[in-house]
């Protein structure tokens, strides 16, 4: 009597809406999985997001660093650099005088901005990047103006292998504005130098003297004898000075002009 009134007790709990053993298993299971599918969706995203902001951070701070070095680089007069020749230093001398000359140098993980002899360097890149590799070399590409082969690596600053991402960018970049000097051109004391190259040469200055293979000419385009004035006198200031010319015998002989405007010579030894 006892056993069939437990039995009826039972079932009236499950006729009133109770779970069983197995339905609660089931429904665990069912739980569990659906949690491991949403925080395995939920760890993609987060390590495609991670990924994607070191690919960012990596792909900003490349383009910066690239676009400082274009914008001083075409506003210098002169890359001071020996030619076709790796450096992690660029030389660059600019016209004005807060800015001369400008250094763009690696140290360390880290690529600075130098202007002046005296200044301090200013980080062009943060911490969050490491840069390495950074290369410069002057190219020169006569008659244009030189050009600066620039190379460098950037890597995402971190220690999870899954975020870590860099990239490396090769690219050059060419002088535009004319050279500018702020001081004197005056060559070392140690050596001769020539203005122009073999092959080319000066065409004019200041467009008011002109060169025409050996002849030069003042305020004419093309001199067709060794030296051509044109609209204009030659004026010589200092008394007692005039011109030395030479004699189909050798002789030269000084001549200059009297009070009374007339011509004297006297022999004189040639230059």
């Amino acid at each position: 009597m006892p056993k069939t009134k437990l039995v009826s007790r039972f079932q009236i709990l499950d006729s009133e809406g109770g779970f069983t053993l197995l339905e609660l298993l089931i429904f665990s299971g069912i739980f569990a999985m659906v949690m491991i599918s949403f925080i395995t969706i939920l760890v993609a995203v987060t390590r495609i997001q991670t990924r994607q902001g070191a690919v960012a951070e990596v792909n900003q701070q490349s383009q910066f660093l690239l676009q400082l070095i274009q914008y001083y680089t075409e506003r210098s007069s002169l890359i001071e650099m020996p030619q076709d020749i790796s450096t992690t230093t660029l030389k660059l001398r600019m016209a004005s005088s807060s800015e001369d000359p400008t250094y763009i140098y690696l140290a360390g993980t880290t690529v600075y901005l130098r202007q002046t002899e005296s200044g301090s360097g200013q980080a062009l890149t943060s911490s969050r990047v490491e840069v390495s590799n950074l290369t410069f070399a002057k190219r020169s590409n006569p008659p244009g103006h030189d050009s600066v082969s620039v190379s460098f690596t950037v890597a995402y600053n971190t220690s999870n292998l899954q975020q870590r991402f860099s990239q490396t960018l090769n690219t050059a970049v060419a002088r535009v504005s004319a050279a500018t000097f702020d001081s004197n051109v005056v060559p070392s004391s140690t050596a001769t130098y020539k203005l122009g190259a073999s092959g080319q040469i000066w065409s004019s200055v200041n467009d008011i003297i002109n060169f025409s293979g050996t002849n030069v000419g003042v305020g004419v385009a093309v001199p067709a004898a060794k030296f051509q004035v044109s609209n204009g006198d030659i004026y010589i200031d200092t008394i007692n000075k005039g011109l030395i010319l030479k004699s189909p015998d050798g002789t030269c002989f000084w001549v200059k002009v009297t009070n009374a405007g007339s011509l004297t010579t006297a022999s004189s030894t040639c230059p």
